[in-house]
């Protein structure tokens, strides 16, 4: 009778620690998919502002010096300016450093950089979908070892 409770006992301390090591690694499927999911955001955000740079281009390549334009200056405010140039377009390519580019250039430059991040997006999606898919298998055998235990106590009183 002692060796059975022993063994029984055994038992339950290795499903409780088992139990312990999947919420623990749950919790990290958890945070990193949050820490992937803001990521993902900031992404997205770069990818629109990179296609209203190309598509403000497009628009500027029409115009010629003297065109009169509106501009915005942040918290919804804009100025009105006069184009003094239109075959010039000054383009950050990183580490604070820009550059003077034909609007051709810049395009191409910003299409360019704007498919890098679309690239980014594709991977981290599927390492967030990757995530989820371990979260569930996760959840679901904490589940099953719920359902066990609880079974398992109905039956042996």
């Amino acid at each position: 009778m002692e060796e059975r409770e022993l063994t029984e006992r055994r038992r339950e301390q290795e499903q409780q620690a088992e139990v312990q090591s999947l919420i623990l690694r749950l919790r990290q499927y958890q945070a990193q998919a949050e820490t992937t999911s803001q990521e993902l955001i900031f992404v997205r955000q770069a990818i629109g502002e990179h296609e209203k740079a190309i598509e403000t281009i497009k628009q500027l390549k029409r115009m010629k010096a003297g065109d009169e334009l509106i501009v915005p200056i942040g918290a919804n405010s804009s100025v009105y300016a006069t184009l003094s140039n239109t075959d010039k377009i000054i383009v950050r390519i990183g580490g604070g450093v820009s550059a003077e580019k034909d609007p051709d250039s810049s395009m191409e430059y910003l299409e360019e950089k704007k498919k890098e991040l679309e690239n980014s997006q594709r991977e981290m999606t599927g390492v967030l979908q990757r995530m989820e898919q371990e979260a569930q298998k996760i959840q679901t055998r904490l589940q099953e070892i719920a359902s066990a235990g609880s079974s398992g106590a109905g039956a042996g009183r």
